[in-house]
Parts: C-alpha cells; sequence; structure tokens
C-alpha cells in the first residue's frame, strides 16, 4: 500500500485537534505528525506529544537549515512541520496526520502530491465564536481570531473533502471514511493487487 500524508485543516476553533485525536485512538494505522511551535503550552499540553513546543531562535534555526517541510507565522507565533516528522512516519509504514493551517496545508499538498486534504468547518461563525470565546486558553483578541477564520474559510477550494463539524462522533466518522476511501483506491493499492491476482 502506498502511505501518503492526511491533513485535517480549520480555523481555530474549529476542531481539528479533537477530531484528529478520536481518529488517532480508533485507527492504528495511522500516527500523528508533531508540529513544532514557539507559543506557549496551552493547560493540559505535553511538549512532544501535542507539539514540539521550540523557542523561536531554534524554530529560525531550522528553517534556515531547510529542515522543515512548512511553515508559518500565525498570530505571533511559529508554527511548522519539521521534514523528519512526516519522513519518520512513512518509514514506519503508517500514514501520516498532520493538524495544520491552510497555509501549511497548500505547502505539504506541493511537496507530497499524494497528500489528501480534509478541512473541517463548523457549522456556522457564530457556533465558531461561542467556541473559541469559551476555550478560555489566554486568547485575548477574538476579533483577531474570527477575522482570521474568514480567511481560512475562503480556502476550502483548494482542499479535497470538506467536513462539517457539527456533530463530534459523525465528523469522526466521516473522516475515517474519507480516509478508507482513499487507502483503497487503485492507484494506490496496484502494486499489492498486481501481487495477488
Amino acid at each position: 500500500m502506498e502511505y501518503f500524508p492526511i491533513i485535517i485543516s480549520s480555523p481555530s476553533g474549529g476542531g481539528k485537534t479533537t477530531v484528529a485525536n478520536q481518529i488517532l485512538r480508533r485507527d492504528k494505522n495511522l500516527s500523528r505528525v508533531i508540529t513544532a511551535t514557539t507559543r506557549a503550552p496551552r493547560r493540559g499540553e505535553i511538549n512532544g506529544k501535542d507539539y514540539h513546543f521550540w523557542t523561536a531562535k531554534r524554530f529560525e534555526s531550522a528553517v534556515k537549515n531547510n529542515l522543515m517541510a512548512e511553515w508559518a507565522k500565525v498570530h505571533a507565533d511559529y508554527y511548522g512541520i519539521p521534514k523528519i516528522s512526516i519522513n519518520g512516519v512513512i518509514k514506519k509504514r503508517r500514514l501520516p496526520l498532520l493538524v495544520i493551517d491552510v497555509q501549511g496545508a497548500r505547502t505539504i499538498k506541493k511537496i507530497y502530491k499524494n497528500a489528501v486534504s480534509i478541512f473541517m468547518a463548523p457549522p456556522n461563525m457564530a457556533e465558531l465564536k461561542k467556541r473559541i470565546s469559551a476555550r478560555n486558553d489566554g486568547t485575548r483578541d477574538i476579533k483577531m481570531r474570527m477575522q482570521s477564520a474568514k480567511k481560512e474559510m475562503a480556502q476550502i477550494k483548494f482542499y479535497d473533502y470538506l467536513v462539517v463539524n457539527d456533530v463530534l462522533e459523525k465528523a469522526v466518522e466521516e473522516c475515517m471514511a474519507i480516509i478508507v476511501a482513499e487507502t483503497k483506491k487503485v492507484r494506490r493499492i496496484k502494486n499489492d493487487a498486481g501481487k495477488r491476482f
């Protein structure tokens, strides 16, 4: 079988991390690719599990030395995917799951032509605002995040799939159905099929 990156993006508060964690619990053929960031950890987040929490100096050094598959500055902090994180998962014969923003998704799809992208949308902007307000993660500028969300929603057209995260269980099941369907595409399994039949 071909091993290919699976991208899940959403605006801040759209539920991408929650959905991704549910998928990872249920499907052991996937491994999460850990994003590096210079932002401070939120309550309960663990370095190396939720994110690689790097200093700005370390992040900038990785960019300078071409060690990042993609990176961006978002809300005054750096976010990015180290190349070794994606390639390491593929070498273990697993599907890399990337939870990244829209800019990162487009960059990854340029490098990994076989990647599959899923956009996780909120049911509406009012619900998104409610979720952002309820996070209690030190977010001071809800207006700024809502403006960013509108720009990110305009990028849906560049994704392969759209899943509306209204009911969590439904969103998880839809994402898992997409992943299963993609792994069954003949172009991805043709080598195995040729040996079997």
